[in-house]
């Protein structure tokens, strides 16, 4: 079973096996690499890296690792898998993305070592490169690109006012969403610069600068992008074909920036010239040194403890998710001094909030003299990705018949169950607007604070009892005294927390 022969076949189950109870994490990114998103160069980009490990294929040689090197190995793979299921239980999606590589790159240390991880650094970091897990860096790009069209269309006299990310003009107004960071084009320039640095043999010092000249150039091709769909809107009023199909115009932008940038990797980065430092791809190539002897042995007992491990995990991640309360559902209070005229509604007439994948909704509605309060409950007997209360997709108002006017926390008075809620203050007309206040219920523990929630839906998952709630409540008023409508739904969140007092 473990002769040499054989070493590579443990491992590609072991790939297998780590890779059957992460489906749900694969299908998030080939749908991330299938949309017209950021990543959406990852089915190109997963086939070279797939040709670069070819190419390397030849470093790919099991040893005994010493004990220290194992257990530094060991502890890297279980770490990793331990974060995987907290990521799993949490419903992290980006987490889980990045625990899955991680756990992969630790199993090829355990059974291959630090010279084989050295040496297939390129295509594992190439890889890393085309997983969506960079979206950290949408805010300071948008944040760049939304600064660049306010500016760029000053320069020919064009005035352009701002409001958060919103530009507006005499011709029309133009929101930078996060899409239109170039964050896409951003990852594709990193790609490209390693690529051009190990398929040319350059030295780290020349990747790096060659990097950090892509990465200007993919930021300004964005920036112009934007600076040209807010000029041609200005003077077109919104009517020209880029404006509306902006997502195709950009990829023109970049193509064209590409120009330049291929003529500066031909003429300064081609790779012909001798140089005094080791290539990236040379340094890659390295064995470790005499201090570390690598034995073409494998050690027995450490491939099964990698593997032991392993299946641990995998039954721990069937497992824990498999214990629940088919019948939760939050029981609801009966609130003092406040009516209730509606109950157990599975839909209402004039409030439509969204939680995908919900189990139970039920409405219900509340009176105290001239006041009316509803009450929404979203109801999961167990939270999955996608299918859980904090989510990406889910919303408490529709954006085409409401605008958001404020967004904070609400005080809860004198109460002990929970100091504050999340506040929306809505507007549908001058005589027309909306308070909601909304928190989560996860196995007791009541919290507005979406860190506290998911650190309480992992606790619930381990204890078994991973049913959730998400509550919210709306007031409709005039809009006239704010002040005195805030007071009036603190104090029924107060009452519907404290049902006894």
């Amino acid at each position: 079973m473990f002769k040499r022969i054989s070493e590579h076949f443990l491992f590609i189950a072991s790939l297998i096996l780590l890779s059957t109870v992460n489906v749900s994490v694969l299908l998030s990114i080939f749908d991330e690499w299938n949309s017209d998103g950021p990543y959406s160069h990852g089915f190109l980009g997963i086939i070279v890296v797939c040709y670069v490990f070819y190419l390397q294929r030849k470093n790919l040689s099991a040893t005994t690792l010493s004990k220290q090197q194992y257990g530094f190995g060991l502890c890297c793979l279980v770490a990793s898998l331990l974060i995987a299921l907290v990521a799993q239980l949490s419903s992290i999606q980006q987490l889980q993305q990045l625990a899955f590589f991680s756990s992969m790159l630790s199993l090829i240390f355990c059974f291959y070592g630090w010279s084989v991880v050295k040496s297939f650094f390129v295509p594992l970091l190439m890889l890393l490169l085309i997983l969506p897990v960079w979206n950290v860096l949408q805010f300071p790009l948008r944040e760049l690109s939304t600064q660049a069209g306010q500016w760029g269309p000053e320069l020919i006299g064009i005035a352009v006012d701002r409001d958060h990310f919103r530009l507006s003009t005499a011709g029309g107004m133009f929101d930078v969403e996060p899409a239109c960071s170039g964050l896409g084009f951003f990852m594709v320039s990193a790609l490209l610069a390693f690529c051009v640095g190990y398929f040319n043999k350059l030295s780290t010092k020349k990747t790096l600068w060659f990097l950090f000249i892509c990465l200007a150039i993919a930021i300004i091709a964005n920036w112009l992008r934007i600076i040209i769909i807010i000029v041609v809107g200005t003077y077109t009023e919104m009517n020209h074909f880029i404006v509306h199909d902006h997502l195709t115009f950009g990829w023109i932008v970049f193509a064209i920036c590409l120009l330049p940038l291929i003529y500066i990797a031909r003429t300064y980065f081609d790779g012909s010239q001798k140089e005094p430092n080791q290539s990236i791809a040379n340094r890659t190539n390295e064995t470790l040194d005499a201090a570390s002897p690598q034995i073409k042995q494998v050690n027995k007992s450490q491939i099964i403890t990698t593997l032991s491990i392993l299946v641990l995990f995998v039954g721990a991640s069937y497992w824990i998710p498999s214990r629940y309360d088919e019948n939760y559902a939050l029981t609801v209070p009966n609130v003092k001094n406040y009516e209730m005229v509606s109950s157990d509604k599975s839909y209402s007439p004039n409030w439509k909030p969204y939680s995908q994948g919900v189990t139970k909704e039920r409405f219900f509605y509340y009176t105290k003299d001239a006041l009316g309060f509803q009450v929404y409950l979203a109801d999961y007997i167990k939270q999955e990705q996608a299918s859980e209360m904090i989510y990406v997709e889910n919303y408490l108002f529709d954006k085409q018949f409401w605008d958001r006017v404020e967004d904070k926390k609400l005080a809860v008075l004198n109460s002990e169950n929970l100091q504050e809620t999340n506040f929306l203050l809505l507007k549908k007309s001058s005589h027309r607007y909306r308070m909601i206040a909304s928190w989560y219920v996860i196995n007791g523990v009541l919290t507005s604070d979406k860190k506290i929630a998911k650190l309480a839906e992992v606790k619930s998952a381990l204890q078994g009892q991973p049913g959730a709630t998400l509550v919210a409540v709306s007031l409709d008023f005039d809009g006239k005294d704010i002040a005195a409508a805030e007071m009036q739904l603190s104090e029924f969140v107060y009452a519907y927390l404290h049902p006894s007092e």
